[in-house]
């Protein structure tokens, strides 16, 4: 599968919130995930580590206010989206992150993913 075909189809699983299926079919085994911000999931590798994260995530978001993304931008064997979001998150209230989602492709799987962004704690 080329870069841009696999782009399109995390855009597309994402959008119908079937992120889980487009790790399934995406991502490489050894994928290594790296957020902007110091978590205890800012660089993790594996599949099933990716997956943890991923889950956690929806685990911890009481409530989804907005989730967009925009069609990729492909460059080569690396694509990346804006991504928008509004959850309300246990323990922390309502976060608005609008983030730069940036993937490498290697053999038709996707080995690498890291987000960067700024967190905002004040809803509109």
């Amino acid at each position: 599968m080329t870069t841009e075909k696999i782009a399109y189809r995390l855009v597309d699983l994402c959008r119908q919130g079937q992120n889980a299926l487009a790790q399934v079919e995406l991502y490489d085994d050894c994928i290594e995930s790296i957020e902007s911000q110091a978590t205890r999931y800012r660089k993790v590798k594996g599949i099933k580590k990716v997956q943890r994260k991923t889950a956690m995530f929806y685990e911890m978001a009481q409530e989804i206010h907005k989730y967009e993304l925009s069609d990729p931008l492909i460059v080569d064997d690396h694509f990346c989206f804006k991504l928008s979001v509004d959850v309300t998150v246990r323990g922390l209230g309502r976060v608005q992150l609008e983030e730069l989602c940036v993937y490498h492709v290697k053999n038709s799987k996707i080995v690498k993913e890291e987000f960067y962004y700024t967190p905002n704690t004040s809803a509109e």
